[in-house]
């Protein structure tokens, strides 16, 4: 998967070298500081903050005119992890002689020490301090072998004024509170800062140098990106094989690797989790959004943590941005204007569209933005929503960002009916009405055959001619039976004197799978209500007279009820007289 990953990473790199990465790097939030040397002297030539706003996407501090150039500093003085510090106290979290940095509260906190400051730079000057294990000396002497020799004047000049000035910046009127970093940098050539970034790269970049092989003359060894192997981890070794660790690479494909997790880490950074790689490039998209052309290659959702996390993986072979046929929100329900001015109904042709539909009207808001969160970290009230959101996500995702339609229709299906019982029992009709339609729109678009407009369009005016008839006539199909029960069992329920109308006294009906219930249960709603002089109108007569003596064929058509329930109720509606 990596493999074929960073083999198309690479070919973007040797056209854009490391400007790829830097290009969309994003520093931690924190003051940055610039020191120049002017005449023979250190002195601070810029001081400015940069903090990523998440809500609106923006980095704040980009505008600086030395934004770029912090960013190639910063990049080239990072550590690859914590828990491969040059300051052994973890106090200090750069890398090298020309950058320092803290986190803010270590020097309110006093955790900051001229002792730590000293024996950081201590080991700068002479890395063999570090690298005390055989393989790990080893490797340092290859390395040093290829860079220049340290600046030992250079590195005490700053050594000096850092134990000068890093405790009374204030003074200077830099602003030192709050817990982001504090971070100085030296301005000198950005080649010694990769010099020096690259002295502390390769003894590190491994995973562990235990685990390092060397085969004529070149270094093999586990990277550290993803993996997690040393000794409280024993499983993850391959017990049958001589060399144990799961794979080895070399110093040039191990350095390929990081960058590649570095540019992955930027990306996820800004938000961008979405990855699609093809032959040619790597493409990042934020939350919600997805290529706006056809797309064949590889899928890969990240996240950001201590390092980039890889949640999915997959090969996408028939992505497709633009539906294979136009999506028509239909108004089954013929809600008026006002009720359907907030929401899309109409054509639309692209997924995008249709998944904000999905994500407003059957979920809330909540779908998109909790794709890949962990359950217990969904802050959804609604026990039904967050049900149907964790059953249901995984298949959206694939059908919306993949292209894989495998049981996205059942599963649609089957979460919107559940919903729409579920907004009924809390009363929220108008917004039940919205997921019925999509409900009805969606098996329109997968499974075609007659619209459920018309039939409902149908039903009601077959309905409104026989309850105004002069005789009590008889339904002609179940759907007429079931729609008319959801349109009785709306105006009885209508009847109740209370100040909220008690929709939940639906469930019973809309969630039946016997009619012998459905009649029992409706018998005993009419006789509760019966003492309204309104239950005895000609059309609650003929109504009631149809259900009673009809006896469906087939089995409970919940949908029916449902549409029957929240459609406009026939009972109530004036005649062309007024009345």
């Amino acid at each position: 998967m990596l493999h074929d990953c960073i083999e198309v990473f690479e070919k973007q790199l040797k056209v854009s070298g490391d400007k790829l990465i830097i290009d969309t790097y994003v520093p931690a939030d924190g003051t940055y500081i610039i020191v120049s040397l002017i005449d023979g002297k250190f002195s601070i030539k810029e001081f400015f903050d940069i903090k990523y706003n998440k809500k609106l996407g923006e980095l704040e501090g980009r505008a600086n005119i030395y934004f770029e150039d912090i960013c190639n500093y910063d990049y080239n003085s990072k550590l690859i992890d914590m828990n491969k510090p040059i300051d052994s106290k973890k106090i200090i979290h750069s890398n090298n002689y020309l950058s320092f940095f803290i986190k803010k509260e270590s020097l309110s906190n006093e955790k900051l020490t001229q002792d730590i400051i000293d024996n950081y730079y201590k080991i700068l000057s002479n890395p063999y301090l570090k690298y005390t294990k055989p393989k790990a000396k080893e490797i340092y002497k290859y390395v040093e072998a290829d860079l220049e020799y340290i600046d030992q004047d250079l590195l005490n000049k700053i050594k000096e004024w850092i134990k000068l000035n890093i405790f009374n910046l204030e003074e200077l009127g830099i602003k030192i509170t709050g817990k982001d970093y504090l971070k100085v940098f030296f301005e000198l050539p950005i080649e010694k800062y990769q010099t020096e970034g690259r002295r502390y790269l390769i003894p590190n970049i491994y995973n562990s140098n235990d685990f390092n092989e060397k085969l004529e003359e070149i270094l093999y060894g586990l990277p550290n990106d993803n993996i997690n192997l040393n000794s409280k981890k024993p499983y993850l070794e391959n017990k049958t094989r001589k060399v144990k660790v799961p794979y080895l690479v070399n110093e040039k494909q191990v350095i390929l690797q990081k960058k590649f997790f570095d540019y992955l880490m930027a990306q996820c950074s800004k938000g961008n989790v979405n990855i699609y790689i093809d032959e040619e490039k790597v493409r990042s998209y934020k939350n919600g959004e997805m290529p706006d052309s056809d797309f064949n290659g590889m899928y890969m959702r990240i996240k950001k943590g201590k390092e980039v996390e890889i949640h999915s993986y997959d090969i996408v072979t028939s992505y497709k941005f633009k539906l294979d046929k136009p999506f028509k929100f239909f108004n089954v329900l013929e809600l008026g204007e006002k009720a359907i001015f907030d929401e899309n109904y109409g054509v639309c042709n692209d997924k995008k569209i249709l998944q904000e539909i999905i994500n407003n009207t059957l979920f809330s808001k909540y779908l998109v933005n909790n794709y890949y969160t962990e359950s217990k970290d969904i802050s959804i009230k609604d026990n039904i929503i967050k049900r149907n959101l964790l059953i249901s996500r995984e298949s959206i995702f694939d059908w919306i960002y993949k292209g894989n339609e495998k049981g996205i229709y059942e599963i649609l299906n089957k979460t919107s009916l559940d919903l729409i019982k579920n907004s009924i029992k809390n009363g929220y009709i108008v917004k039940a009405s919205h997921q019925y339609n999509l409900k009805c729109s969606l098996e329109s678009y997968f499974k075609g055959g007659k619209s459920m407009g018309d039939i409902v369009y149908e039903l009601k005016n077959n309905l409104r001619e026989k309850i105004n008839s002069g005789n009590t006539e008889s339904f002609s199909s179940d759907e007429q039976y079931y729609f008319a029960i959801g349109q009785f069992v709306n105006y009885l329920l209508s009847k109740s004197k209370g100040k909220n109308k008690p929709h939940s006294l639906a469930n019973p009906f809309i969630n039946a799978k016997s009619n012998t219930v459905i009649k029992e249960k409706l018998r005993n709603l009419y006789k509760r209500y019966n003492y309204d002089i309104d239950m005895y109108s000609k059309r609650v007569k003929n109504i009631y007279g149809m259900i009673v003596s009809y006896e469906p064929e087939k089995k409970v058509d919940q949908d029916m009820i449902i549409a029957g329930y929240l459609h406009s109720n026939l009972i109530y509606e004036s005649n062309k007289k007024g009345d």
